[in-house]
């Protein structure tokens, strides 16, 4: 079972009787990666999710969603089977926002359900097509906060002041170190209404973040849920728990949170496999070899080609995928000695610390031989 099948099965379970669970924090995470800007005229709209799904139809064929490979299309599917039965039913959509300003390099959405029972979830949106939303990603290995995160801290500290009671803050992805951050560093009166915290997958700080008073003050709150061959979410620190959990998809497809196993009304468990193991070690120790100064050049230098393909999504980019790889190729190689040399020195230190964890990870002769005779046993 995943995430459709656990709404097929207990979507019929009101919160009163079985209260909200992880599964219930994943599908709200999944859900902010819908534009509800189609609805949304003013920030203080307000609709159920039997309204938003309504008018989502009337401009969207279900059938063609079903056939996407792209599981941020997908996510409508979640909501088609929330307006099916009691459990989600009425759930408020409110305070939608979004921001994506290509200067400032910031790709940011948010958007809060107040479920039937009254419990207020703040979902951040994780990392969309743009092109901005992912180099503001790599942004994060050389910088504290980020404009996106700038940006959810005034999100929570806004929209508390329309709702009552607790709450609970939670993201997919980027939006998952986004609900970290803001949570972290919101008003002292706001993060006291904070009973939890949840990061789906969802990458880290640097250290001078973990280090601080503000993030150790909500750390304990924090859950993180990662499937088995987590990428994204090994990136960088994060002290918080840790849930390891089941996917039917593999490696990178993991990150879809829709190929999660569920029971009837929690995660399969399971422990973090070598590769996603490999991808922790081997990353965390190449980025300790680059200083920022270095990464925030090899930064500006990929997004600077991939910016002249004038490709606004990475969609558009592989409609034209001859076209752009040739932009960027020439614009390799009219790239000054340095900047070719500082790439391809930085590519050269990721293969030499990825073959040597890789290898680290090879037992000895021994260690076979021992591992050898144990399952011929």
């Amino acid at each position: 079972m995943v995430l459709l099948d656990y709404l097929k099965w207990r979507n019929d379970v009101s919160l009163e009787a079985s209260p909200f669970n992880d599964i219930d924090n994943v599908i709200l995470s999944c859900l902010a990666y819908i534009d509800f800007s189609e609805f949304f005229t003013n920030s203080n709209d307000s609709y159920t999710i039997e309204e938003i799904f309504e008018l989502f139809c009337k401009n969207h064929s279900l059938d063609e969603i079903r056939e996407s490979k792209q599981f941020t299309e997908r996510i409508a599917l979640l909501l088609e089977e929330m307006v099916q039965a009691d459990r989600f039913k009425g759930t408020k959509v409110v305070h939608y926002a979004e921001d994506l300003d290509k200067e400032k390099v910031k790709q940011f959405a948010a958007v809060t359900f107040i479920l039937p029972d009254g419990t207020n979830y703040i979902s951040f949106r994780g990392t969309d097509s743009t092109i901005i939303g992912w180099k503001e990603d790599f942004l994060m290995t050389f910088m504290a906060d980020t404009e996106g995160a700038k940006e959810a801290v005034k999100y929570i500290n806004k929209v508390s002041k329309f709702l009552e009671g607790n709450l609970m803050v939670g993201g997919h992805s980027k939006g998952g170190n986004f609900a970290m951050f803001a949570s972290a560093f919101c008003d002292n009166v706001v993060q006291e209404r904070i009973s939890r915290v949840y990061n789906n997958d969802g990458p880290g700080f640097r250290d001078e973040v973990i280090k601080s008073n503000e993030y150790q003050a909500i750390v304990h709150k924090i859950c993180t849920i990662v499937p088995q061959t987590s990428m994204i979410g090994q990136l960088l620190a994060n002290e918080s728990e840790q849930k390891v959990v089941e996917s039917d998809a593999f490696g990178l497809y993991q990150h879809d949170a829709m190929t999660w196993k569920v029971t009837k009304e929690n995660f399969i468990e399971t422990e973090l496999d070598e590769f996603g193991k490999f991808v922790d070690v081997a990353l965390g120790s190449w980025l300790e070899k680059i200083d920022d100064e270095t990464r925030l050049s090899i930064v500006s230098t990929v997004f600077s080609m991939i910016e002249e393909t004038e490709a606004e999504t990475f969609y558009e980019f592989s409609d034209s995928l001859f076209k752009n790889t040739g932009i960027i190729i020439k614009g390799l190689v009219k790239l000054p000695k340095e900047k070719r040399t500082e790439l391809m020195t930085a590519l050269s230190s990721l293969v030499k610390v990825s073959s040597k964890t890789a290898f680290s990870k090879i037992p000895k002769p021994a260690e076979r031989l021992r591992i050898e005779k144990k399952n011929n046993l």
